[in-house]
């Protein structure tokens, strides 16, 4: 029965459970992965710390692909790149230049260095609600 009141009471103060559809358009190649990571504002957004949500999924075909993640409401900032060779590293060139497709929320393009979480963020609000990405040619 505590167990049951303890229950209850805990969900008055856990957001519920949303879903996020995304969707990655400008994929070039049907082949590799997308490497999806999706920040909330107290993280550091884009470093080589592992994101807690995160997703690595198989590209199928030279086509938009549609991927669902399940968010309570809040504000985010999303980065992806598509891993064309599988071996788990954005691949750069000897400036740090990616040589492999990429792109961010809100399809904010950094000019000369990282991007802030600000220049990325999107506010979550709405069940099924829909953004889209467009990775680099």
């Amino acid at each position: 029965m505590l167990v049951w009141i303890v229950s209850c009471l805990l969900g008055w103060f856990v957001e519920p459970a949303m879903t996020l559809n995304i969707e990655f358009t400008n994929i070039k190649k049907g082949q590799g992965k997308l490497w999806i990571a999706i920040y909330k504002p107290e993280e550091k957004f884009a470093s080589k710390e592992k994101p807690k949500i995160y997703r690595i999924v198989d590209v199928k075909g030279a086509a938009p692909q549609l991927v669902a993640f399940d968010l309570a409401p809040g504000r985010y900032a999303l980065a992806v790149y598509h891993d064309l060779n599988s071996n788990g590293v954005l691949d750069k060139n000897f400036v740090g230049i990616p040589k492999e497709p990429y792109g961010f929320s809100k399809n904010f393009r950094p000019k000369f260095s990282a991007p802030k979480f600000e220049d990325c963020e999107f506010v979550f609000k709405d069940p099924g609600q829909k953004i889209n990405v467009k990775l680099t040619d």
